[in-house]
């Protein structure tokens, strides 16, 4: 009886450990995903300013070569 108990206690522990590791990878995949998403989202933003800033110097050099704007 007292191997069975032992035996038991022994899968307890081990059940807890895979639980732990399954859990820590779940939270490092979610971070992951979290972190892609927020560099996207900071490319996106830089993409964005680079646009704006190429519009509004075609804008000023067409203004000044005597080509009107629509």
């Amino acid at each position: 009886m007292g191997i069975l108990i032992a035996l038991f206690k022994g899968t307890a522990v081990a059940t807890a450990i895979v639980f732990a590791l399954a859990l820590l990878k779940a939270l490092v995949i979610g971070f992951g995903v979290l972190f892609a998403i927020v560099k996207f989202a900071i490319v996106l933003i830089f993409v964005v300013l680079l646009v704006s800033i190429a519009v509004a110097m075609l804008r000023e050099w067409s203004s000044k070569s005597g080509i009107k704007d629509a």
